[in-house]
């Protein structure tokens, strides 16, 4: 990414902050970083993968089990701010290294417990550690480099996100169904237990945030840019889960059996992937560009899935378009909002993953109340209706959230 291209720097409340780049590319940082974010998005997605023998082994129905990860999602959403605040003096490398040991200690706890209360008391509290986590990881990276690459470094650290959906959780549900949920978790937990000492020897040690706690986020949450930014992840991420939540019965119910649903949700994965990579592109040159194009690919993918009926190969490409814009899009957004406070990226990221987080878990009811009350033919359109609400606050968030280049700058 050339030097030249500017990204944009928009007006901010919030003083600047002891934020200095690590001279040249650190590529081992970012790479610890986005090893990381596998470890995390795994953890949180995994007890979906085995709900079943969970639900079976801990002597519960299957949508009692579901609430693990609803308690998961709702901890990180009610706990993101605070904890973010609470913690932002902490120097970011050792709270990184604290955090991956914490996962380790819930991943243990996972693999062992055996009442469904413990269980659900340990994933309550990785969700609050996950919370922190998340508010930190964009923001690190966006302290290691400098302001121009801010965008590339998000996308290298968010491809941990893609390898954890293409391969992490396929890979652990595969282990969990062969030989026990309880040694998927026990694997995520050495791999946690490894990352700590790999983000210890790679990760560029910074500072925190010594100013005065209450001041930083009063600040931040008067930053216009992080409220239009955090809002549009909101009603997005409502509008995503919604459907997704309750993807399979929708292919289901477009005529795909059990392995052609796999096959399925592999290309979804896959698109992601590339879609991080097309972010990547993007982000620093094109980044208002970028969130349109890929709200608009979303709304036109969902929008196939509603009319597709029992095509196969209409509702094989929409998903595949859908995997490809919703991969683009956590990278877009997480460097939408550090951008919008450049001083505290943590408590920007830290209000962006509380509204995406109670988009998840809302989304998830609202998706389910659809299908209960009006059959799996309305979800998409539900979901439908909120990405273009979210796209509309993006499209007229110009000067504020999504702004565009700076005029004069390169492309």
């Amino acid at each position: 990414m050339s030097n030249a291209t500017q990204p944009v720097q928009p007006s901010s409340s919030v003083a600047p902050g002891p934020v200095g780049p690590t001279p040249g590319w650190p590529l081992g940082g970012l790479l610890s970083l986005s090893a990381a974010v596998f470890l995390a998005l795994t953890t949180e997605m995994l007890p979906a993968g085995v709900l079943p023998p969970v639900a079976r082994d801990l002597g519960v129905s299957e949508d009692t089990a579901g609430l693990l990860v609803t308690a998961f999602a709702y901890a990180m959403a009610l706990g993101a701010i605070p904890l973010t605040a609470l913690t932002r003096a902490l120097p970011r490398r050792s709270l990184m290294v604290a955090l991956m040991a914490g996962f380790a200690v819930v991943n243990v706890l996972t693999a062992v417990s055996g009442s469904f209360a413990l269980t659900a008391a340990v994933r309550t509290a990785g969700g609050l550690l996950a919370g922190v986590f998340w508010s930190t990881a964009a923001a690190y990276a966006a302290r290691l480099v400098a302001p121009e690459r801010v965008g590339r470094a998000v996308a290298i650290v968010f491809a941990g996100q893609a390898v954890a959906l293409t391969a992490g959780v396929p890979f652990g549900t595969a282990v969990g169904s062969a030989i026990g949920w309880r040694t998927a978790f026990g694997g995520l937990a050495v791999l946690a237990l490894l990352l700590s000492v790999l983000v210890a020897r790679f990760l560029p040690a910074r500072p925190g945030d010594r100013a005065r706690g209450g001041t930083r986020v009063g600040a931040v949450l008067r930053t216009p840019g992080v409220l239009v930014v955090s809002g549009t992840t909101l009603v997005v991420m409502l509008g995503q889960f919604a459907v997704y939540t309750y993807v399979a019965t929708l292919l289901e119910g477009a005529g795909l059996g059990g392995a052609a649903i796999g096959w399925a949700l592999l290309a979804y994965g896959a698109a992601g992937a590339v879609g991080v990579g097309a972010a990547a592109t993007l982000v620093d040159r094109r980044p208002r560009a970028a969130v349109l194009g890929g709200l608009g690919l979303l709304e036109g993918a969902v929008l196939v899935l509603a009319v597709a009926g029992r095509s196969t190969v209409l509702v094989l490409v929409a998903v595949a378009a859908w995997g490809l814009a919703f991969g683009a899009l956590p990278t877009l957004l997480h460097a939408a909002v550090v951008r919008a406070a450049p001083a505290a990226p943590e408590v920007a990221d830290s209000v962006l993953n509380s509204g995406f987080n109670i988009g998840i878990g809302t989304g998830a009811i609202l998706g389910g109340q659809v299908l209960a009350r009006a059959g799996i033919g309305a979800v998409p359109w539900t979901a439908l209706a909120l990405l273009v609400a979210g796209a509309a606050v993006a499209l007229a968030a110009r000067r504020t959230g999504f702004p565009e280049l700076r005029a004069g700058e390169s492309g």
